[in-house]
């Protein structure tokens, strides 16, 4: 597959940010969804620029059975007075974004939450399935929807507990990695430089869709995540945020 190809594949699975059309629609009608949007990224390493690719957007739920981005799985649901606890299980794509460290692998895991009319509180661990890394991390997430006619705003918070091989998976620079650099020609080649601690992220992000048309969704999301000490203090990094931004258009079938 083309190094071009791998990239937009891999932008898909964004992990560390939020699931486009998982964070934009509802999880309670069954659906078929498609859209396109733009993706920008910009990552906490040395000699990164921010970069734009195109995003494609995809979200199919058919009874407990959904596909959200680079997620699937298993969600089921009960709603009891005026709650609704809920659980998923899913494999999920994780992709290392920044040039020359793109790297697809698949996690397990599962994520239970619980809805009511202030907010969604959501808990997930997920484990690296691949055998690439072997590392797991756990996710506490709270997010809030405020509809105002077509318009709905759903700011959120999370934190993300990354053990260590997870950490220095997702934001430490191998030999490989490297040599791949030097190889390329980089302007900035960077040192190796291995994360050798766990980590806590702490992040957030707010969505905002447009309802057009009974069909027809614009959708925008802007994220930031504030790095843990042991990532930011690498020689590989250069500030303590990373942070990205989507814009998009779904169509609902």
């Amino acid at each position: 597959m083309p190094s071009r190809y791998k990239k937009i594949l891999a932008l898909t699975a964004v992990t560390s940010f939020v699931s486009l059309p998982a964070a934009a629609q509802e999880r309670d009608d069954n659906h078929i969804r498609v859209g396109v949007g733009a993706l920008m990224i910009e990552a906490p390493f040395k000699g990164e620029d921010t970069r734009i690719f195109p995003l494609p957007i995809l979200s199919i739920k058919q009874g407990p059975l959904y596909l959200e981005g680079g997620e699937a799985g298993v969600a089921l649901d009960a709603p009891i007075a005026g709650f609704t606890p809920s659980l998923q299980l899913f494999v999920a794509a994780r992709n290392t974004v920044a040039r020359d460290r793109q790297k697809i692998t698949a996690d397990g895991g599962a994520r239970i939450g619980l809805t009511s009319s202030l907010g969604t509180l959501s808990a997930a661990y997920r484990h690296d399935i691949t055998g690439t890394f072997d590392g797991g991390e756990f996710i506490l997430r709270y997010q809030v929807p405020i509809e105002m006619g077509r318009v709905t705003i759903s700011p959120a918070a999370q934190i993300s507990f990354l053990d260590r091989a997870t950490a220095n998976h997702m934001y430490g620079v191998t030999t490989k990695q490297r040599a791949r650099a030097i190889r390329k020609g980089r302007d900035v080649i960077l040192p190796v430089a291995p994360i050798t601690d766990n980590a806590m992220n702490l992040g957030g992000d707010i969505t905002a869709t447009f309802q057009i048309s009974d069909r027809l969704t614009m959708v925008g999301v802007l994220g930031g995540t504030y790095l843990d000490k042991t990532i930011h203090r690498s020689a590989a990094i250069d500030q303590k945020w990373e942070s990205q931004a989507v814009v998009g258009l779904i169509y609902s079938f």
